[in-house]
């Protein structure tokens, strides 16, 4: 979906603002961000359509609508570069994760020490904002910052780097209907000829009871037409 995710991901980090007197003591946040992963509920079967667009050492821009259920995912071309498709470009995905789910990307404090950096105001609402320091080595990505959303206490989120090609990244969550799902992701890392960006908005998200099994069926061609010879 997303070339750059294994290179790593990245939409603006929080910025901290330190605070005098937070909300919650950051032990209280922590504690309920792992109680709010422990009951987190995802979806079975989803609809939604997301934007790609690269920039750096290319120019693309797609848009895609995802249907998945379980680890079946269809995922339809429906624009390029601004030029809408007549017959969308169907793949089928079998037993393919979903990468943007709030269970693979959020840093869990088993695996890192969260390290209290203060909040970020929105109005009213406050994010507690957590740098992160993996507790053993790790290769491949590694989360550097967690925002913890005030209301939810899942992550609002979260920053990460790699050492493969200098990436490093981000991608935020929001509520859709009762779930929480990817809002955004932006990503960068070098690349032959210089550096390359990606960036990814999601919108329009359904959450059917069920999809039906021809949803991940390839379309079958059309038959070719033989010519008739008259009497």
């Amino acid at each position: 979906m997303i070339v750059l995710l294994a290179a790593g991901l990245a939409l603006g980090t929080v910025t901290a603002t330190a605070t005098p007197a937070p909300l919650l003591a950051p032990a209280a946040v922590i504690a309920k961000y792992k109680t709010a992963l422990a009951a987190l509920k995802e979806p079975h079967d989803f609809v939604f359509v997301y934007t790609m667009q690269q920039t750096g050492t290319r120019t693309l821009e797609q848009t895609h609508r995802v249907f998945r259920s379980g680890k079946d995912e269809r995922d339809e071309t429906m624009a390029v570069n601004g030029t809408r498709s007549i017959a969308p470009v169907v793949r089928i995905f079998r037993n393919r994760p979903y990468r943007y789910s709030v269970t693979a990307l959020a840093p869990q404090p088993a695996a890192y020490a969260f390290t209290y950096e203060g909040v970020h105001r929105d109005g009213k609402h406050v994010d507690y904002v957590f740098s992160l320091s993996p507790k053993k080595r790790k290769r491949g990505i590694t989360f550097t910052q967690v925002a913890i959303d005030g209301v939810t206490f899942l992550p609002q989120s979260v920053a990460f780097a790699a050492d493969q090609h200098a990436a490093r990244g981000s991608v935020t969550f929001g509520k859709a209907d009762r779930y929480w799902v990817a809002r955004g992701a932006n990503a960068q890392a070098n690349a032959p000829g210089g550096v390359a960006h990606e960036r990814l908005a999601f919108a329009n998200w359904r959450f059917p009871k069920g999809l039906p099994r021809s949803t991940f069926a390839m379309p079958r061609p059309l038959p070719t037409l033989r010519p008739t010879t008259l009497p």
